[in-house]
């Protein structure tokens, strides 16, 4: 596990500078093609992601695959009825506020469905994100 983290994590600065170049500014300069296919990248990065976890926990740590599939369940839930063309036009709408601009576009995804799920913590993350990526 501790191997899977140190993975995931071991080129953080370089992952975390990336993200920031890909905000508003760089969705903005994007056709709606390439918009969306983005997002479908996105969501096939999850799908990767579950599946390398999923298989890697099921086989090595019964609890955690029972955590892992939890979250499975919890993700499908917040992204039920959120197609890519949706969330586009999500993030259009997202990044055309000034203050949401600098933040990555992978965060941006979450604000967008998380809107769409009146998620009452929204505003408290946005704020976040906004302090985050000023």
């Amino acid at each position: 596990m501790l191997l899977l983290a140190v993975a995931a994590f071991g080129d953080a600065p370089a992952c975390a500078a990336e993200a920031q170049r890909r905000a508003g500014a760089y969705w903005s300069g994007l056709s709606r093609e390439q918009k969306t296919d983005l997002v479908l990248g996105i969501f096939d990065g999850f799908n990767l992601n579950e599946n390398i976890l999923g298989i890697t926990l099921k086989n090595e740590y019964t609890i955690c695959s029972e955590i892992m599939d939890s979250i499975m369940r919890q993700s499908d839930a917040y992204f039920a009825d959120m197609p890519a063309g949706r969330i586009v036009s999500g993030l259009d709408a997202f990044y055309a506020e000034r203050k949401n601009r600098n933040i990555p576009i992978s965060w941006g995804v979450w604000v967008v469905v998380r809107k769409n799920r009146r998620d009452a913590t929204l505003p408290q993350f946005l704020e976040e994100l906004r302090n985050l990526y000023p």
